[in-house]
């Protein structure tokens, strides 16, 4: 059985704290409403360019962009 408190757990560390509560950020909007394909035809609805979430630490706040950025980080911290 899993605890709670390992559940919160994230795989890699924080290279700012060290803590292992890494969480993902900025998911991608989903449209609700289903297929539209009128919607494309007289210029309604809004594009939505498609970025990977970036990274952030619930423990102490801090963010990264994209996943290069955080392994960037990650080896700045260890050398």
């Amino acid at each position: 059985m899993i605890e709670p408190q390992e559940a919160a757990r994230s795989g890699e560390a924080c290279p700012a704290c060290g803590e292992h509560r890494l969480t993902l950020l900025y998911f991608p909007a989903a449209d609700l409403h289903g297929v539209r394909p009128y919607d494309e035809l007289i210029g309604m609805g809004d594009p939505v360019a498609d970025t990977a979430p970036g990274i952030g630490c619930l423990a102490c706040g801090s963010e990264w962009s994209d996943l290069a950025a955080f392994r960037h980080a990650k080896q700045d911290a260890s050398s």
